[in-house]
């Protein structure tokens, strides 16, 4: 049998049997025989001499078992996916394993000796000292855990849990799971629900203002339609010319002035929105333009027992804007303060010029009723009041002010408002690029021409719209004619051949753009150089430029106002009488 020698292998015989075995092996085949002492001695020194054989045999197998598992642990150790890390007990690194030294950024040999704190974030050192407080404070068997930052060669999450050992003086064990990756997942998801969450509020909270807005809609438009038809009832029955008539009719023209100015409004925020305001610029002085404002609102502010103040600039302060645009702005916000303002109360309007932030400032202030500051925060909002009771005894339709920031903000300036609370009144500021040195003076336009009477076609399938309309050009004594769809009105041009048509452009069927082409493609070289002025309520960018691309060279938005019209008849070239 061949002898291994490991311990594992034993047969279970005695360790001098199996020496003794071992050495009657041994034997030489002849041996003299000794003397009787003799050769017991020498047995007994044969045998123990096997014997420790035997056992230095077995320890040499158990080394190599040992040598055997310790490399296994260690490559175990050595290459886990986690870091491993042992700490003394003032928080240096003693030993950690590769991925402990991947996860920290460096070397090993650079971090033994090393403060665990200098790995960590700023901001989570302190929980690091509280994690390594709690291992020593733990016994044996106690377990800490934390996720902190780590900062060396790029942040990492790890999650860290600490452990004590007693080796003398207490050690702990240091576990560095990276969790970088689930974390930022789980940032990743919580950002995702609160853009969520903050994408409901917003729609919740457009819902409601799409609500308060219809309702408040609903009011602003049947208020001024009661007193219109009542002023309609007391046309029908009080006597042409006399005082009823007569305030019956200014009732009826400041109330549909308040329409028209609502309906404005609302088609303003939305060419605002969609980028389709269109300015007409030009140098103009901002004081000359809010004392102009000042005095078309001072009987508003009269009538409210307001006080109303402009203060004069040093200088004159010039910008480059929207002359109409900009005193829309300014009116805002002086009937903003008309209705804010209690009575005996003060506003105040200055104009100034900062040389050193090259903008003029408009500032309208008020010792009124002030803001609540979530009031200030949506101020600029559409749809958005001070005014929330149920009587609305300001009005409005709550545009004003998201108007007026989309019209400065067109002209590259900004507005803000302050309040110190309710009760403590507000102030409004507006701020404007100033204009650069002016350019070469302009020739001076030519004077107007006299008003004439002309003759005027009017192409519009409203019956209604179309005869007011002609009442109205009547009453100035032009000529006026009557068509109610396009082939019509290109039949009464042939017997009228107007000066100046008036074209509604959604006519049915033939619509407005194609009696604007039939017209300037017409034999009658008169008909053909007729004034055409395009009448929609579209007034969209391209809306206008299909107009002026059908031939129109007009073009109004309904309602027409009456003057703009006469103005636009003064511009009209004058045309050959129609023969008989």
């Amino acid at each position: 049998m061949r002898e291994t020698g490991m311990a594992g292998q034993d047969d279970g015989a005695p360790l001098r049997r199996r020496a003794e075995e071992r050495l009657e092996r041994q034997k030489p085949a002849r041996t003299p025989p000794p003397r009787a002492a003799a050769r017991r001695l020498v047995h007994e020194l044969e045998v123990h001499q096997v014997e420790l054989e035997l056992q230095n045999e077995e320890l040499r197998a158990t080394r190599l078992e040992a040598e055997a598992a310790a490399k296994r642990y260690a490559e175990l150790y050595e290459f886990a996916p986690l870091g491993y890390a042992t700490l003394s007990g003032d928080g240096r690194l003693r030993a950690l394993n590769l991925a402990g030294a991947r996860l920290l950024g460096a070397e090993r040999s650079r971090l033994v000796g090393k403060p665990l704190e200098w790995f960590v974030a700023p901001a989570d050192q302190a929980a690091l000292r509280e994690l390594l407080a709690e291992a020593l404070q733990g016994g044996e068997d106690g377990r800490s855990c934390r996720e902190l930052a780590l900062v060396q060669g790029g942040v990492r999450r790890a999650r860290l849990t600490t452990s004590l050992l007693w080796h003398g003086d207490p050690e702990i064990l240091l576990t560095i799971e990276d969790v970088t990756e689930r974390w930022r997942l789980l940032q990743e998801r919580t950002e995702l629900l609160q853009v969520a969450q903050d994408a409901r509020a917003r729609a919740e909270e457009a819902s409601r203002a799409k609500d308060a807005f219809l309702a408040t809609l609903s009011h602003e438009l049947r208020n001024p339609l009661a007193p219109i038809s009542n002023s309609l009832s007391v046309l029908e029955q009080a006597e042409a010319g006399s005082d009823q008539a007569r305030r019956a009719g200014e009732v009826m023209h400041r109330q549909i002035g308040h329409l028209v100015h609502l309906v404005d409004d609302l088609l303003d925020v939305t060419r605002i929105t969609q980028g389709k305001i269109h300015l007409r610029r030009q140098r103009l002085d901002l004081y000359e333009l809010a004392g102009c404002m000042v005095e078309d609102h001072r009987s508003l502010f009269e009538r409210s027992g307001v006080r109303l103040e402009l203060a004069p600039p040093p200088a004159p302060v010039v910008v480059e804007g929207d002359w109409d645009r900009l005193a829309q702005v300014i009116g805002n916000l002086l009937q903003n303060a008309a209705k804010f303002c209690r009575r005996g109360g003060k506003t105040r309007v200055t104009v100034a010029a900062s040389r050193r932030e090259r903008c003029a400032v408009v500032r309208v202030s008020d010792d009124g009723v002030g803001m609540a500051p979530e009031m200030l925060a949506r101020l600029f909002q559409p749809f958005m009041q001070a005014d929330t009771t149920l009587d609305r005894s300001k009005g409005g339709l709550g545009l004003g002010m998201a108007l007026s920031k989309g019209l400065v903000e067109l002209h590259g300036g900004r507005i803000a408002a302050r309040s110190e609370g309710l009760g403590a009144g507000s102030e409004f500021e507006v701020r404007l690029p100033l204009a650069g040195p002016p350019a070469e003076p302009a020739h001076p336009a030519p004077p107007d021409r006299a008003r004439a009477h002309r003759r005027v076609l009017i192409i519009e399938d409203n019956v209604d719209a179309a005869e007011a309309l002609r009442e109205l050009l009547e009453l100035h004594r032009h000529q006026v004619g009557v068509a109610f769809s396009g082939p019509e009105g290109l039949a009464k041009a042939h017997e009228l051949r107007p000066e100046i048509v008036i074209c509604d452009i959604g006519l049915p069927g033939m619509d407005g753009c194609e009696v604007a082409r039939a017209i300037r493609a017409d034999e009658d070289e008169a008909l053909r150089g007729a004034y055409l002025i395009a009448l929609s309520g579209y007034a969209q960018p391209d809306d206008l430029r299909r107009a002026r691309e059908s031939g129109f060279q007009r073009h109004l938005v309904k309602p027409a106002d009456p003057e703009q019209l006469e103005r636009l008849f003064t511009e009209a070239p004058p045309a050959e009488a129609p023969q008989a």
